[in-house]
C-alpha cells in the first residue's frame, strides 16, 4: 500500500498557481475526509430505499435490486471518464465537479417523487452514482498528496474508516427520515395496492431528506471551489506498449484479484441491500423496517471498527493469511444465518460486516502494489471490478423470488469462497514481499523489471 500511494504521489504535481492562502496539508486532509464520509453515506443510503420502494411499487426482489444495479452500473460506465476529468481539470476541480453532479442527482428525487415513477428514481440514483465515481477517482489519490509518502498508508486507512462511518450512519438516517412511513406501520399494509394519491403521499417522505442532501452537496462544492485546498494535476502515464499490456494481463494476482473484487463487491452490497428485509422477516427478528434499518447500522459499523484497527493487524501478519481468515469467517457466518433462525441468524449476518472490513484493502494491495508505471492501469481494472456490486445482487434478487431471501443469501457464500481461493492460490506471484522479520508486513517489493521493461 505504501508503494502504491508513493507512486501516485510522485505522479502528482502542484499547480503553478500561487501558494498564498493555501490550506495546510492537515487542514486539507480534514476537508477531504468529509468527502469520503459523504460518498459512503450516499452509497449506503440506497439500502433504505430498497424495502421502501419494494412496498410502494409492489416490486419483486429481482426488480427492486435495479437500485444497486443502476447505481454501480453507472459507476462502471463513468470510471473511464473520471480520468479525463482529472487530466483536464486537476484533482480539486474534479472533486468539485463530482459534488455538483451528486447534488444534482439528489435534487432529481424531487420531480421523481412528484411523478411517482420508479424509473425517475432510478435516473436520479444513476446521476448520484456518476458523481460519486468522479469524486472517488479524484479523492483517493489526493489523500496521498497531502503529506509525506511514508505516512500515506495511515492517511488512506483513516480516510477509508470515515467512508465506512458514512455507511454506518446512512441506515440510521434512512430509518428516521425515509422508513418511518405509513407503509411500515403494519407488515400486511401494502401501499402499492392503495390509490395513486396515497402512493404519491408516501413518496413525499424522500423529498425532504434528498432536498437537504442536494443543497448541502452544492454548498459544499461551492465551499471547496473557493477554499484553499491545493490544486494538483497528474503527470502523463507511460506509453502503453503491446508488451506492457500483454505482461500486465499475464499478472495472475491482478486477474484473479479483479475476479475476487467483482464477486466480493456483489456479496457485500447484496447483503446490505437485503439486510433490512431479512431482519424484518417473521422467522428472523420480526421487527419493523424502521427498526431493522437501525440494526443494519451494525453491519456497516463493523467495517468502521475493522478499518480503524485493521492496519495494525496487517503490520503483524501476512496479508494472505488475514484474507483467508476473514473470508472464511464471513462465509461461515453467512452459512449460519442461512441455516438458522431468530436472533442467531440475525446476529450472524450482522457480524459479517466486521469480516468485510479488510477484504478489499488486502485484495487491492496484493493485486496492484509493486507494478511500477503500470499501477494506474492496474488500479483502473480493480475499480471496474466494482460493477459486481450491481450484477451479483441481480442474481441474488432473482433467486430470492424463487426460494426466499433467507435461503438466497447462500449465493454469497460462493463469493466469499472465491476470496479464500485468492488468498490460498490466486495471489501467488504478487510483488509484495514480507518484511525480513517474517512477521511484520512491510513495504518492500520485488524488482518488477521483467513485467514492464
Amino acid at each position: 500500500m505504501k508503494v502504491l500511494l508513493a507512486t501516485q504521489q510522485r505522479m502528482l504535481k502542484r499547480s503553478p498557481r500561487s501558494e498564498a492562502g493555501r490550506l495546510s496539508d492537515s487542514a486539507a486532509f480534514r476537508a477531504v475526509v468529509v468527502l469520503f464520509f459523504l460518498w459512503g453515506f450516499l452509497t449506503c443510503l440506497n439500502d433504505t430505499l430498497v424495502p421502501h420502494f419494494r412496498a410502494l411499487f409492489a416490486l419483486s426482489y429481482a426488480h427492486v435490486v435495479l437500485i444497486p444495479f443502476t447505481f454501480f452500473g453507472t459507476c462502471f460506465a463513468f470510471a473511464p471518464l473520471s480520468s479525463v476529468f482529472i487530466e483536464r481539470l486537476g484533482y480539486r476541480r474534479t472533486m468539485v465537479t463530482g459534488l455538483f453532479i451528486m447534488g444534482a442527482g439528489a435534487l432529481l428525487f424531487l420531480p421523481a417523487a412528484q411523478t411517482g415513477r420508479f424509473a425517475g428514481f432510478l435516473a436520479a440514483i444513476g446521476v448520484i452514482g456518476a458523481g460519486i465515481t468522479v469524486l472517488q477517482a479524484a479523492a483517493g489519490p489526493y489523500v496521498a498528496f497531502l503529506g509525506p509518502p511514508e505516512t500515506a498508508p495511515s492517511r488512506f486507512s483513516l480516510a477509508l474508516a470515515f467512508n465506512s462511518l458514512g455507511t454506518m450512519v446512512a441506515p440510521l438516517f434512512g430509518s428516521w427520515f425515509i422508513l418511518r412511513t405509513p407503509s411500515d406501520f403494519s407488515p400486511s399494509h401494502d401501499m402499492a395496492a392503495s390509490s395513486i394519491e396515497s402512493r404519491l403521499q408516501a413518496l413525499n417522505v424522500v423529498r425532504g431528506p434528498y432536498l437537504f442532501l442536494g443543497l448541502a452537496l452544492i454548498l459544499l462544492a461551492i465551499a471547496v471551489t473557493f477554499s484553499g485546498l491545493p490544486q494538483m494535476r497528474t503527470a502523463p502515464d507511460p506509453p502503453a506498449t503491446a508488451t506492457i499490456v500483454k505482461n500486465l494481463f499475464r499478472h495472475r494476482p491482478l486477474l484473479f484479484g479483479a475476479m475476487t473484487a467483482f464477486l466480493y463487491a456483489g456479496a457485500e452490497v447484496g447483503i446490505g441491500s437485503f439486510l433490512i428485509s431479512f431482519l424484518s422477516q417473521r422467522e428472523i427478528l420480526d421487527v419493523s423496517r424502521h427498526n431493522a434499518a437501525q440494526l443494519a447500522a451494525i453491519y456497516w459499523g463493523g467495517a468502521v471498527l475493522g478499518r480503524f484497527f485493521g492496519w495494525r493487524l496487517l503490520q503483524r501478519r501476512r496479508p494472505e493469511a488475514v484474507l483467508a481468515a476473514v473470508s472464511t469467517a464471513a462465509g461461515m457466518l453467512v452459512t449460519l444465518a442461512v441455516v438458522s433462525h431468530g436472533i442467531v441468524a440475525g446476529a450472524a449476518l450482522l457480524a459479517v460486516g466486521l469480516c468485510n472490513a479488510l477484504i478489499v484493502p488486502i485484495v487491492v494491495m496484493l493485486s496492484i502494489v509493486g507494478l511500477g508505471p503500470l499501477t494506474s492501469r492496474a488500479s483502473s481494472v480493480m475499480v471496474s471490478a466494482n460493477v459486481g456490486a450491481g450484477l451479483v445482487p441481480l442474481a441474488l434478487g432473482a433467486l430470492a423470488d424463487r426460494v426466499g431471501i433467507h435461503h438466497a443469501l447462500a449465493l454469497t457464500v460462493l463469493c466469499y469462497g472465491c476470496a479464500i481461493c485468492y488468498a490460498l492460490w490466486g495471489s501467488r506471484g504478487h510483488l509484495v514481499q514480507p518484511h525480513k522479520t517474517g512477521r511484520r508486513f512491510g513495504p518492500e517489493v520485488a524488482a518488477p523489471g521483467s513485467l514492464y521493461e
